[in-house]
């Protein structure tokens, strides 16, 4: 397929209907949304009254209630948080849209990218990004954006599979997804172009190193990264790093 046949944001449209449900079956999967969004708040400045964050590539919304969640159980003040959830794919948020949301939360149908240049400098308290660096074509730019647009102290947590430089790991991501994602695809009747795409997406991504220097490279320092047990150590990733205070 060339690029003018398939479309990632037309491809996440086509596989909107059957997504919450296929990743219900990935073990550890919202566990860990909640994991990265807490890493996101704890890094955020505790001691302002309200706090402006962006959820990109928020999907059908998982992500975005992970940072709801993770933000009232660290004892702060729902209506002192205001998320914006972003993602190219109008499936995907018409999703998210369709679920019942606070006040505070806006769901925007945007490429990432694009929609950080439209935001002023030091206007964001925290930036989640789960599942997205990998697919952003221009990635060094995200990254610079989401760091200009970071107030002093603010966080970016980035939230994705990896197995670059590690031989285990990615034999188990094409056993993982030879035999059990794109077989699921299949039965599940979702989009099954995308789902061979997620293989060869992780299978080419940065390794864990590289997205730490690139949180580096534009200034953000405290950068750690923690992966997960069993069978995705090394796999699922987390990644965090501040805004100089």
């Amino acid at each position: 397929m060339t690029g003018r046949e398939w479309v990632l944001a037309d491809a996440f449209d086509r596989a909107a209907p059957t997504y919450d449900a296929m990743v219900a079956l990935s073990p550890g999967y919202h566990d860990q949304l909640r994991t990265a969004a807490e890493a996101l708040v704890a890094r955020m400045p505790s001691g302002a009254g309200s706090a402006r964050v962006l959820d990109l590539g928020c999907g059908s919304g998982a992500s975005t209630q992970a940072l709801l969640d993770a933000w009232e159980a660290a004892g702060r003040s729902a209506s002192g948080l205001s998320v914006t959830g972003v993602d190219a794919s109008e499936g995907m948020v018409a999703q998210a849209r369709a679920k019942a949301w606070r006040p505070g939360v806006e769901l925007v149908v945007a490429d990432a990218v694009a929609y950080l240049r439209e935001q002023p400098d030091a206007s964001v308290d925290g930036v989640l990004g789960a599942y997205l660096l990998r697919n952003v074509p221009d990635r060094a730019a995200l990254v610079a954006e989401v760091a200009r647009v970071l107030r002093p102290g603010g966080a970016f947590v980035i939230h994705d599979y990896s197995v670059a430089g590690s031989v285990r790991a990615q034999a188990i991501w094409a056993a993982v997804c030879h035999g059990i994602i794109i077989p699921l695809a299949v039965l599940k009747r979702s989009d099954v172009p995308l789902h061979r795409y997620l293989y060869t997406s992780v299978r080419d991504f940065d390794s864990v190193a590289r997205i730490c220097r690139r949180l580096q490279e534009v200034g953000l320092v405290d950068v750690r990264h923690r992966t997960y047990p069993g069978w995705q150590s090394d796999v699922v990733h987390t990644v965090v790093g501040s805004s100089p205070s």
